[in-house]
């Protein structure tokens, strides 16, 4: 499981600062994804509880590790034209995770959308996924287990934009709903996802394109340019 700094703070009981201070003295690992932490709840397992039996499923890679591009999966890989919704008409969290859980966009790869809608609202009342810029991650806090594909994201757009709780206060125009498999791949893809989101032209470009086909494209386009940069 991805614990927020809040809950793991909360899980041991000590004070928000004091994680952080563990992070920059190199006692805690963790990822810095849309400007907030995530820490891997199995390696706080094995390091403040190293007695306890492990858990089923347990992860045993760091945090900083899953992060890592090894998987090789781009975000193009996991987002369809088939999954888009450009003219999002619900005003509130519910309704449009409820929009962008729509089974007649993902009955062909996932077993129990009910479940997901479920998780996702409920991950949104812990806290708020919108990580600023007009941009929200909604996702379940576990992998999915009915999920027939590795991972899949769906895209979501409101020109009036969604009071979504984001972290700066701001109106969400841009929805990028994610579920995967395993923790390592859904941690890679929130990495890669990013990257992208840190593109000011993409933000922009999202908002304007007319079809989910031009959506792929910007996407594929703006992968490829990240890919020949870093080259």
């Amino acid at each position: 499981m991805i614990l927020t700094l809040r809950e793991l703070a909360q899980m041991l009981r000590v004070n928000e600062r004091t994680i952080l201070r563990m992070l920059k003295s190199g006692q805690l690992q963790g990822a810095k994804i849309g400007g907030q932490w995530r820490f891997n709840s199995s390696q706080i397992d094995g390091l403040f509880f190293p007695g306890d039996a492990p858990r089923e499923n347990a992860e045993e890679i760091p945090l900083s590790e899953l992060t890592r591009s090894h998987f090789g999966i781009p975000i193009s890989r996991v987002m369809s034209d088939t999954r888009m919704v450009l003219a999002l008409s619900g005003r509130d969290t519910a309704s449009v995770i409820e929009e962008l859980t729509n089974p007649r966009m993902l009955n062909p790869v996932l077993l129990d959308v009910s479940d997901l809608r479920l998780k996702c609202v409920a991950r949104e009342e812990l806290l708020s996924t919108g990580v600023g810029h007009g941009v929200a991650l909604p996702h379940p806090r576990d992998p999915v287990t009915t999920l027939r594909a590795p991972a899949v994201i769906v895209f979501g757009r409101s020109a009036e934009g969604v009071d979504f709780g984001a972290a700066d206060g701001k109106p969400v125009h841009l929805f990028f709903l994610m579920c995967s498999q395993s923790i390592e791949l859904h941690l890679h893809l929130m990495g890669r996802m990013a990257r992208l989101l840190r593109q000011n032209d993409f933000l922009a470009q999202c908002m304007t394109c007319p079809t989910p086909q031009d959506v792929m494209r910007l996407v594929m386009e703006s992968e490829r340019d990240e890919f020949l940069a870093q080259g």
